[in-house]
């Protein structure tokens, strides 16, 4: 396992969670075809996913395995805040687009207890399901990469 080397600032939880506190239901995407409450959910279950509590299949796995290094290395290069590339293929079971009617209220809980676990996890190595065990700064840096992009997405910072 080797560390994934960070070239660009990410937010905080904290700073994402304070974001929170001016976001909207009805801001707009700069790009893509979430709405707000959608990508709020979204967000989530990609935190979800990285917690465990959504479960991928054998083949995804080997996928991620294989290719995830090759993909976060790129990954660490890009700003959170208009590098990150947009529109990637979103695995279905973190898709939130076709759901049509995400309710926004617990849309923001889910993204605020998600944000709190993230901070307060303070082990030196997590399990991903995707790509395996993986040093806990790297994984708060992957989640937190992730909540910004979206939150990007719709101006919230």
């Amino acid at each position: 396992m080797k560390r994934l080397d960070f070239q660009v600032d990410i937010p905080s939880g904290k700073a994402l969670a304070k974001a929170l506190e001016h976001a909207l239901p009805e801001a707009e995407s700069q790009w893509g075809r979430m709405s707000a409450p959608q990508m709020l959910h979204h967000v989530a279950d990609f935190g979800d996913l990285y917690f465990g509590e959504i479960k991928v299949n054998a083949l995804t796995r080997l996928a991620a395995r294989l290719l995830g290094p090759f993909f976060l290395r790129s990954l660490t290069t890009k700003n959170p805040l208009g590098e990150t590339p947009r529109d990637l293929p979103t695995m279905p079971a973190i898709d939130a687009s076709n759901k049509q009617m995400a309710e926004w209220e617990s849309g923001m809980e889910r993204v605020r207890f998600m944000l709190k676990r993230v901070e307060e996890l303070n082990t030196e190595k997590q399990h991903h399901p995707l790509y395996g065990v993986m040093y806990t700064s790297d994984f708060k840096s992957l989640v937190l990469h992730h909540a910004a992009h979206h939150f990007h997405q719709f101006g919230w910072i």
